[in-house]
């Protein structure tokens, strides 16, 4: 079989370059990518994920789960992965998961076969099972959940990010908000995120009106049915994910309510699914890119498995207003 050092010599380059252009990192030309490329494919050489693991043992692969997310969500945290690990001379193998834990199990036991780098999880908390099936040797990172018992994780505050934008709303003048929640078994999500919205209601002196989605956008349409069989006449929405939000705009929309005239509608993460709604949403935004990179950075700098709480910020769009009473 050939090896790195065969391709290196045919291609008239050294072996670093030759690992350079086989991870897709940069510095070099375009004539000396055409070189490897050829000698690459010339000698049949494969980069030997498993031959390489034995000898470091630990081989160039990080992987990357996201069991419960929205799909916009995680495209954005997996950018910021695979553009840090690229960077890095690592490659990512991605898992689509769902909640079934067999899938996860599946993956992660995969991932001890080729001794990876590390584990990234999207959206889920790491458990004393997963981190068995792994062994002591690879670490495990979470992002973009609140998993407050010490796991390792990048996440911003949900709880106190909800009663910001909660508060916000309520600064425009609104008292019947109504919260789109998110799935009731995502108790790090999910959960942090009604509190927040619940302890800013309260505190206002106003009513909580909670429905429970399930992050996704298809989810949107009954929860907003759910919010105004409670309260007819609510004045804002304030949905826990940009999806379930762009959903909201769209239903209101159909129904002859305007946004924001008769009903704004607040959406959270700062997805790019934000942008593509008319009026654009109002939404708090998570650093999803940063907390990708700043994921893969711990995991491979001297596995620093501290908790990171990153700053969230309210990104005011077209979708939110004060209430028509208050405009004068």
């Amino acid at each position: 079989m050939a090896t790195i050092r065969d391709v290196a010599k045919h291609a008239g380059v050294s072996p670093a370059t030759v690992s350079r252009v086989v991870n897709g990192l940069v510095g070099y030309s375009e004539d000396t990518r055409r070189r490897v490329e050829e000698a690459v494919t010339r000698l049949n050489y494969e980069t030997d994920f498993m031959a390489r693991g034995l000898k470091t043992r630990q081989t160039s692969v990080i992987g990357l789960l996201a069991p419960m997310v929205s799909d916009a969500l995680a495209s954005e945290v997996m950018r910021g992965v695979e553009e840090a690990a690229r960077e890095q001379g690592y490659a990512v193998m991605l898992g689509r998961t769902g909640l079934q834990s067999v899938f996860i199990d599946g993956y992660l036991r995969t991932l001890r076969t080729y001794r990876a780098a590390g584990v990234i999880l999207i959206s889920a908390v790491i458990t004393p099972e997963m981190r068995q099936i792994l062994g002591p040797n690879i670490p495990l990172i979470s992002v973009a959940i609140s998993d407050r018992s010490g796991s390792p994780s990048v996440s911003i505050d949900d709880e106190r990010a909800a009663y910001d934008a909660t508060r916000y709303l309520l600064s425009l003048g609104h008292r019947r908000i109504g919260l789109l929640a998110g799935d009731p078994a995502s108790v790090f999500v999910a959960h942090p995120r009604q509190r927040g919205y619940e302890r800013a209601m309260a505190e206002a002196g106003n009513t909580s009106v909670v429905a429970h989605g399930t992050f996704f956008y298809d989810s949107g349409a009954p929860g907003l049915d759910e919010l105004l069989r409670q309260e007819p006449d609510l004045t804002a929405v304030f949905a826990v994910s940009d999806e379930m939000a762009a959903a909201t705009v769209n239903e209101l929309q159909e129904r002859g309510r305007r946004v924001p005239e008769d009903v704004s509608v607040l959406g959270f993460d700062n997805t790019s699914t934000s942008q593509h709604v008319h009026p654009p949403l109002s939404t708090v935004a998570q650093p999803l890119e940063e907390m990708g990179r700043t994921a893969v950075a711990k995991l491979l700098r001297a596995r620093d498995l501290t908790p990171r709480i990153m700053p969230h910020t309210i990104i005011a769009r077209g979708s939110t207003s004060p209430p028509r009473n208050q405009h004068h």
